[in-house]
C-alpha cells in the first residue's frame, strides 16, 4: 500500500511539473531575473526564507528533478558563501537520501530478484568498498548526482553510511557552487562554473581514497613477504596444495597442458571422498542394499535366502574398495 501511495504521489507531482511547466522556474535566466526579490524575501523573512528554499531543495533532489545546481547557485545568492553552504549541504544530503530511499522502496526487490544471480559479485564490491565508490563518484561531476541516488538504493549499502558519505563527497562541489553563486549576476552559463582543471581535480581528489587503500594492501603484503626470500627461478609452474577431488583434478589439467605441477598432501591421496566419504560410504550401502534384497527375497520370486555375515568382513570390502581405486 505504501508503494503505491508514494508511486501516485510521485506520478502526480511529476506531471503537475510537466503540465504546469515549472520546469521554467529552474533555469538561470529566471533566477537572475529573480535575484533582487529574492533577496529582499529573504532579508524581510530570514527563517520562512530557509526553510522554503530548503524544503523545495529536499524535494527536488528527492525527486530526482533537475535543477540542483541552479537552485545551489541561488543559495549562494540569497545566504553567502557560509550559510550558503550549511543550508545547501544538509539539503542536499537529505534529499539525495529520501531519493536513494524511494528507490529502494520501489525497485530494489524486484531488481535483485529478476538480476540478483548477476549482481552478486557488484553487491558484494558494494558490502565491501561502496562507501569509497560512493566518495569517489560523488566528487565527479560528469556522474549525474540523481543517477548515483538512484543506482545506490538498489544496492546493500547501508542508509547511514550513503548519508554521511554524500554529506562529506558533495561538500567540495557544493562550495565551488555556492561560491560561484554569490557572483550569481556574472554567471552567463554553468559551463562556466567547472572548467576541465576543476573537473580533473575533483576525479583526483575523488579516486584518493580507492588509491590510498591499495598502496597501503600493497605494501601491507610486501611486509609479509619480506620475510621470505624470492627465488631467482622456479622449479614448478604450479604448486597445488591437497590431494583431494579438487586437487587432483587441478593438478591433472596442469600437467596435462605441459606444466610442472607439484602436489602437496598431508594426509592420504584422494582426500575425503577417497578415504572417508563417497567411495566408502557407496561400497557400504551397497553391501546394505544386498542385505536388504535378501531380506525381501519371496517380494523379488525367491522361495527364500539366507545370508550370513560379519562386519568386520563387510568393512575389510570397504577397504579394498578403497586401495583397488587409490592406484588411480
Amino acid at each position: 500500500m505504501i508503494k503505491i501511495v508514494l508511486l501516485g504521489f510521485i506520478v502526480s507531482f511529476l506531471w503537475a511539473f510537466s503540465h504546469y511547466d515549472l520546469g521554467h522556474y529552474l533555469t538561470l535566466e529566471y533566477i537572475k531575473g529573480q535575484q533582487a526579490d529574492f533577496a529582499a524575501f529573504y532579508k524581510e523573512n530570514t527563517l520562512l526564507a530557509i526553510g522554503a528554499y530548503s524544503a523545495v531543495y529536499i524535494l527536488s533532489s528527492a525527486l530526482s528533478i533537475p535543477g540542483a545546481a541552479l537552485l545551489t547557485l541561488l543559495g549562494g545568492a540569497l545566504f553567502g558563501l557560509m550559510t550558503g553552504t550549511i543550508i545547501v549541504s544538509f539539503a542536499s544530503t537529505i534529499g539525495a537520501t529520501l531519493a536513494f530511499l524511494v528507490s529502494r522502496l520501489l525497485l530494489r526487490d524486484w531488481v535483485q530478484d529478476k538480476f540478483g544471480r548477476y549482481l552478486k559479485s557488484f553487491n558484494e564490491g558494494i558490502e565491501k568498498d561502496g562507501v569509497y565508490y560512493l566518495f569517489t563518484l560523488r566528487l565527479i561531476p560528469a556522474v549525474p548526482f540523481f543517477v548515483i541516488n538512484l543506482v545506490m538504493g538498489l544496492t546493500p549499502m547501508k542508509t547511514l553510511s550513503f548519508f554521511l558519505v554524500s554529506q562529506i563527497g558533495m561538500l567540495v562541489g557544493t562550495i565551488v557552487f555556492i561560491n560561484a553563486g554569490t557572483q550569481l549576476a556574472q554567471i552567463k552559463s554553468l559551463s562556466g562554473i567547472l572548467s576541465p582543471g576543476i573537473i580533473f581535480s575533483f576525479v583526483l581528489l575523488g579516486t584518493f581514497p580507492l588509491l590510498a587503500r591499495k598502496l597501503v594492501s600493497f605494501f601491507k603484503g610486501r611486509k609479509i613477504m619480506k620475510r621470505f626470500k624470492k627465488p631467482k627461478s622456479f622449479d614448478y609452474n604450479m604448486v597445488v596444495i591437497g590431494a583431494g577431488s579438487a586437487g587432483l583434478v587441478t593438478s591433472y589439467i596442469g600437467a596435462a597442458t605441459k606444466g610442472k605441477v607439484a602436489l602437496i598432501e598431508k594426509l592420504k591421496m584422494g582426500g575425503d571422498c577417497l578415504n572417508t566419504g563417497c567411495v566408502p560410504s557407496k561400497a557400504l550401502i551397497r553391501s546394505a542394499k544386498f542385505m536388504a534384497d535378501a531380506k525381501k527375497c519371496q517380494e523379488l520370486g525367491f522361495k527364500s535366502a539366507k545370508v550370513e555375515f560379519d562386519f568386520a568382513d563387510v568393512m575389510e570390502r570397504v577397504q579394498r574398495v578403497i586401495k583397488t581405486i587409490e592406484p588411480h
